[in-house]
């Protein structure tokens, strides 16, 4: 029996966790048939999965997951919704990760249908198959959150084109190890057109810089996925204005890092932090370290 654990140290059979996925991912398929009705977003993992499964290889040598879009449209209402989704290995015992997107709905009933949505998830038994159960949830609900209303529309909008304020969050985790959730904090920050840097690890250290709506919809996902701890230590905010957005950015991409990583118990293991302090001072957020760890921090060369 193969089997791994999740952040909360609880063992779980994979095999047979996948093996409910793949059946799962057939049924939605057959439900979404179109081409641009459900996207795979990566099909190699579809038949990654399907190899291991099959006992074609190893789950260490597992390095992909599930994850893919599904476009939910509903008959009378204006509004369609993208329901993204992606599935931990340890899936359906624990909750799958999913938000939707859409671009024309406006910010504060988008924000409401996620934040929903999630209280729904959340109610669901773990144990079962339950992304039916999440669609059908959106079907009958998403005409609640795509009413007429347009005062309000038009200020949303204007709300989302006037976006001046530039935020940048210092983000603290217990740990970051999962490759799932690294990757995410990629992807994520990438797709949202955000800076800053990662750094995976026991403590876990991320920064993400930008407009304040794409950096609170970055921390929005991030607290969804399943964490021991996970708490924003620093949130810097400034009105900038029509002032050119480059010029308050500290990171000029979104990258991990990596600072002599050392070895410990099991999995885990710990950067030179003296090496982390030198990257902070680097851009200017050398501050940042006693937010993190308590100490006033030290040079490598020290």
């Amino acid at each position: 029996m193969d089997e791994t654990e999740d952040d909360s140290d609880c063992k779980v059979d994979v095999l047979e966790m996948l093996q409910l996925q793949l059946s799962e991912v057939e049924m939605l398929q057959s439900m979404f048939p179109g081409d641009n009705e459900l996207k795979l977003d990566d099909v190699t993992a579809l038949e990654d999965i399907q190899r291991f499964v099959d006992g074609k290889f190893k789950y260490e040598y597992l390095h992909s997951r599930l994850g893919f879009t599904i476009t939910i449209a509903v008959e009378d209402c204006k509004e369609s919704v993208e329901l993204v989704c992606q599935l931990p290995h340890e899936y359906p015992s624990i909750a799958p990760v999913v938000f939707t997107r859409s671009s024309n709905m406006s910010r504060s009933n988008h924000r409401k249908l996620n934040e929903d949505l999630q209280n729904f998830v959340v109610s669901i038994e773990h144990g079962e198959i339950c992304l039916y159960s999440i669609i059908e949830w959106l079907q009958e609900n998403i005409h609640t959150y795509s009413l007429d209303d347009s005062v309000n529309e038009k200020s949303e909008k204007l709300k989302v084109e006037e976006d001046t304020i530039f935020t940048r969050l210092w983000i603290y985790s217990h740990h970051i190890y999962s490759k799932f959730k690294r990757r995410d904090i990629i992807d994520w920050a990438e797709e949202l057109k955000l800076t800053g840097f990662s750094l995976p690890g026991k403590p876990g250290v991320v920064c993400v810089e930008g407009y304040s709506r794409p950096v609170d919809e970055y921390w929005h996902r991030l607290r969804r996925l399943n964490w021991k701890r996970l708490v924003i230590k620093e949130k810097e905010e400034k009105d900038i204005q029509n002032d050119d957005l480059s010029k308050h950015r500290k990171f000029e991409n979104f990258e991990e890092k990596a600072f002599d990583a050392r070895g410990g118990k099991g999995r885990e293991y710990h950067m030179d932090l003296g090496l982390l302090y030198d990257y902070l001072e680097k851009h200017q957020s050398g501050h940042i370290f006693q937010m993190y760890f308590g100490v006033q921090g030290k040079n490598s060369t020290s």
